[in-house]
């Protein structure tokens, strides 16, 4: 029978993994039960699991920490093992002066604690670079590269001192010359009107900095849109990646543009809209000669106050206020000089356009309106009027009572003006023309009735009434 192991906690015992857990390993190390491993004795960091990690069969070196009896138990790490072979990695790494990466956990008043393998070491300030102390706040959670001063150990308290020094002051220097060997390279192959792809650096209230691969230009915040713009952070990340135009290199300074490849608001407007479009624009400004409507964020467009209306009576700077949206038809868009041409009068049917009756002529028209002091009529598509003294050879007091709308009446044309659009017409004088052409037909062959009356005196009292 094989001989059985009496385990000691502290022993160093190697031995097969029999079994895989997702948390725990199990080994045999040829004693009365099975030694265990879990993810947090393993390694540092620990693993996320075992499977896939370790397989049955593969053979480990671990230390005993506990042995329990109820449970029968024997608890093993790697951590006191995988310790002491790093330090003394650490100790000929010291000896060497060889470079090694760490990670800064923590920022402290003196110095910076570092993590370098399984171990904290020691950075002061005096050991570190000019630039990074002085940002020394923003090192947390950063990788450093360090050499080793000290090394030593009492009991487990370890003493590990760190410096940078050596490593910046060369690394610094070498770094220099190079950004400045690239920087004239790379500078030496940029001519004004280039397209190039960089990345925002560096954003102030009004520039930014862009950064190439070793050459940076500055961004204005008056050329990075077409739109006003009131703070840069608003439209710009650091990080960002942008297209610029450049528009200017004097000596070692570039001038950036990224409006410049941008079509501007006009040409946007532009593509979307055509000739004889009907939109709609907000009025932002009255003028002596007309309307600017808003059509767009930063397009605009003259509304000529010939364009207001087919009618020349109507006042339709008037009847609009500024912020007010209106719709306008194009005439016309120049986009080089951003100019755009509106009209609200395409939009509107011109009631004249049809109109053929003059003076004189009589006309059967349906009435439309009934106003104070005289009646809208309908000739031919446009209004005309017969004022209240118009309407009768009698006196109408209330023309309400005498006239409704909808009434077909038949008027003589005062006049007609297409200039104007004024157009009167009257009742009144189309009855006593027809009265007196009846009267003149009359009056040559006059005759007196049964009753001795003559037609001239039937005819009196209405043409005394004229």
């Amino acid at each position: 029978m094989q001989n059985i192991n009496i385990p000691r906690v502290g022993q160093i015992v190697e031995g097969t993994v029999i079994k895989v857990e997702d948390n725990t390993l199990y080994i045999d190390i040829n004693a009365m039960t099975e030694g265990k491993i879990h993810l947090d004795n393993y390694a540092k960091p620990s693993p996320n699991s075992f499977v896939g990690l370790i397989s049955v069969g593969d053979k480990l070196k671990a230390r005993i920490q506990k042995i329990t009896d109820v449970p029968a138990q024997i608890l093993l790490s790697r951590l006191p093992i995988l310790e002491d072979e790093a330090f003394v990695k650490l100790e000929e790494a010291a000896k060497n002066n060889t470079v090694l990466n760490s990670k800064v956990k923590k920022v402290e008043d003196k110095g910076l604690l570092l993590s370098i393998d399984m171990f904290e070491a020691f950075l002061p300030y005096s050991h570190l670079d000019y630039d990074l102390a002085k940002n020394k706040d923003q090192l947390r959670g950063k990788s450093l590269d360090v050499q080793l001063l000290e090394v030593s150990k009492r009991g487990r308290f370890q003493k590990i001192i760190a410096s940078r020094k050596q490593i910046f002051e060369k690394a610094r220097q070498d770094a220099y010359e190079a950004r400045v060997k690239a920087r004239e390279e790379e500078l030496a192959t940029i001519k004004t009107g280039d397209i190039l792809k960089g990345q925002v650096e560096k954003i102030e209230d009004y520039a930014a900095t862009v950064k190439f691969n070793h050459v940076a230009g500055l961004l204005r915040i008056s050329q990075v849109s077409h739109y006003r713009i009131d703070k840069l952070v608003d439209v710009l990340t650091l990080g960002q990646d942008v297209e610029v135009k450049v528009i200017k290199k004097e000596g070692n300074r570039l001038d950036l543009s990224m409006k410049a490849l941008i079509p501007t608001p006009y040409e946007v407007y532009a593509k979307e809209h055509h000739k004889g479009e009907t939109v709609e624009g907000q009025v932002v400004q009255k003028l002596p000669f007309g309307i600017i409507v808003e059509l767009a964020r930063d397009v605009r467009g003259l509304l000529h106050q010939s364009e207001y209306s087919w009618n020349p009576n109507d006042n339709y700077d008037a009847f609009v206020k500024i912020g007010d949206t209106i719709p306008v038809g194009i005439l016309s868009m120049d986009i080089k000089k951003e100019k755009i041409a509106l009209s609200r009068r395409v939009l509107i049917d011109n009631p004249w356009k049809d109109v053929t009756v003059k003076r004189g002529d009589i006309i059967k028209v349906p009435i439309t309106s009934i106003e104070r002091n005289m009646v809208i009529v309908n000739v031919q598509g446009a209004d005309g009027i017969i004022k209240q003294d118009e309407l009768s050879v009698d006196r109408v007091s209330k023309i309400d009572e005498a006239f409704a709308v909808g009434d077909e009446v038949e008027a003589i044309v005062l006049n007609a003006d297409h200039q104007t659009w004024t157009m009167e017409l009257s009742i009144r004088r189309m009855k006593e023309k027809e009265l007196r052409a009846d009267f003149e037909k009359f009056m040559e062959q006059e005759q007196v009735d049964d009753s001795g009356t003559k037609l001239g005196e039937l005819f009196e009292d209405k043409l005394k009434k004229k």
